[in-house]
């Protein structure tokens, strides 16, 4: 067994990203995770030979209360997720470099030295009143005699550990709230477009002009990072077609629309991007009118939406059918760097121009 090289530990070490390496923050809401990084060293009877595995020494591992040494009680650890950025409550004075190992004297051999990370997050069903908690090291394994060996680097053992601070989750509103707002800006307002086709049947199209929507946090730290629209139909179709008018005089049909569009091209990233978005007019039937091109900036941790207006006249010699008007809002979910999360509806003024109406 890998675990007969060993007879003591020499040294454990565990610490956190922060510049105070001690000290972590944490968004309680089940996404946000703390990266705890732990380095261990043992002492081995022949430095020559094998130690125990890194899977070994992460089973052999347990986090701990660093006051009791007992099972965690508020925190949980787990697989790596998305949301492990560093939250900082305040930048401190004093930036702490990188634990070294221990400086004492060690008279027998030491095998290399294990470092590995682990994660932990909390969420309100195992932390209703948001309770911070001090995590330790708990070390256990058997050597070649048959002895348990243990360490601890808790208040009662050679101390090593980081505060984890924790928060309830981050709530997002509206503008005009008191929390932080998610806003829905016009970004262009005369959007460059082009004609991609459009059916034999259009006889006419009038004044098309394009607006690009840019949803994002206002605020300069916590920035947009993910988003789930599962049941919101994205480009070239419209989620929203809104009739102005119906034309219903005129023969065939004619009418004026604002159609918005969520470009499948969005990406929630670290950089700009461009990018053309494919627009379409259908009809009820979903027989294709007419299709553009709209040229989208896109900033980092925005998302888009467009409105393109335009006045169309076709004939019904196919059966085409009118145009659909459903001007019902959209709801989607949108997450900042941290995993607090936000369910965003968004409908239009009257016009077709978009607005937000809920975030909570």
């Amino acid at each position: 067994m890998s675990w007969d090289n060993v007879t003591s530990v020499a040294s454990a070490k565990i610490w956190t990203d922060n510049p105070d390496t001690t000290q972590a923050y944490l968004f309680a809401n089940g996404n946000h995770q703390v990266k705890l990084t732990v380095r261990l060293i043992f002492n081995v009877v022949d430095a020559n030979q094998p130690g125990p595995t890194q899977d070994e020494c992460k089973a052999a591992l347990s986090l701990v209360d660093y006051q009791t040494g007992a099972d965690l009680s508020f925190l949980k650890v787990g697989d790596k997720g998305e949301y492990t950025y560093v939250y900082q409550e305040n930048r401190p004075a004093e930036v702490k470099p990188l634990p070294d190992a221990d400086e004492e004297t060690v008279t027998l051999p030491h095998s290399g030295s294990y470092e590995f990370d682990l994660y932990v997050s909390s969420d309100s069903t195992i932390n209703a009143n948001y309770a911070s908690e001090s995590v330790a090291m708990f070390i256990s394994f058997i050597d070649a005699s048959g002895t348990e060996i243990t360490y601890n680097s808790t208040a009662n053992g050679k101390p090593s550990y980081v505060s984890v601070k924790v928060y309830p989750p981050k709530k997002y509103g509206m503008s005009g709230s008191n929390m932080v707002p998610i806003i829905l800006n016009t970004i262009d307002d005369n959007a460059t477009f082009s004609e991609i086709s459009h059916n034999g049947v259009v006889t006419h199209r009038y004044d098309p002009s394009a607006m690009i929507y840019g949803l994002k946090i206002n605020d300069g730290y916590f920035r947009l990072k993910n988003y789930q629209a599962p049941n919101v139909v994205v480009s070239p179709y419209a989620f929203m077609q809104h009739i102005i008018v119906d034309d219903d005089n005129e023969p065939g049909y004619y009418y004026t629309v604002a159609h918005c569009f969520m470009p499948n091209q969005n990406k929630l990233g670290g950089v700009a991007l461009e990018y053309n978005c494919d627009v379409a007019f259908v009809t009820k039937n979903n027989y294709f009118l007419i299709e553009y091109a709209v040229k989208v900036h896109q900033q980092p941790s925005q998302l888009i939406f467009i409105r393109f207006y335009c006045r169309i006249m076709y004939t019904d010699s196919n059966n085409d059918g009118p145009m659909a008007n459903s001007s019902n809002p959209v709801k989607l979910v949108v997450f900042d760097q941290f995993g607090n999360s936000a369910d965003i509806e968004i409908g239009n003024d009257g016009d077709g121009y978009l607005k937000i109406t809920s975030v909570v």
